[in-house]
């Protein structure tokens, strides 16, 4: 394991400009993804086409709401 010696005040600045990203996260909230997503959003998020996505809705292994362009999945 390596030291390095470091001056008081410059590590007191150091840790000032921690302290403002620091509280930021403190204070943030965490927006989760929507359950329900257009096809097109879904297919980008898992890495497929859009045509996987509608073989895998007709299948039975996605569930689905909506009809055409307003056709939403669950994901």
């Amino acid at each position: 394991m390596q030291f390095v010696m470091i001056e008081a005040d410059r590590l007191d600045r150091m840790e000032r400009k921690l302290d403002a990203p620091t509280e930021a996260l403190r204070s943030s909230t965490v927006i989760p993804a929507p359950e329900w997503c257009p096809i097109t959003e879904a297919a980008k998020r898992k890495g497929v086409s859009t045509t996987t996505i509608g073989r895998k809705i007709a299948l039975g292994l996605i569930e689905a709401r909506g009809n055409g362009k307003l056709k939403e999945v669950r994901i």
